[in-house]
């Protein structure tokens, strides 16, 4: 015998099961066509104190990122002691990298 839980519980399971479009489908694409006329501007905004240990790692990957329109990273370092902005100042010059604004 259901207890109010578990009705309430089955209740919520079979309407996501089948009010909302079967959402769980992986076979569902867009059409390749389907692209905006101008993509919009991205701005990525990186919050750093005392990052220096990973940011060798995880900044380079994030500078490398494609994005068809206008983007750019902003890395904001909060009072860090371990050089975490000189350090992602260094990394930013890469060629070809997003570009890379430190404050």
């Amino acid at each position: 015998m259901l207890t109010v839980p578990g009705w309430l519980t089955l209740v919520v399971w079979l309407g996501l099961a089948f009010g909302h479009g079967w959402f769980w489908r992986t076979d569902q694409r867009l059409p390749p066509s389907v692209r905006p006329a101008e993509w919009p501007s991205v701005a990525v905004v990186v919050p750093a104190r005392d990052e220096a240990a990973v940011l060798p790692t995880t900044l380079p990957a994030l500078l490398a990122q494609r994005y068809p329109g206008e983007a750019r990273v902003i890395l904001v370092d909060d009072d860090s002691a371990d050089g975490t902005g000189e350090l992602a100042r260094r990394l930013g010059g890469a060629a070809g990298a997003l570009p890379l604004t430190v404050v």
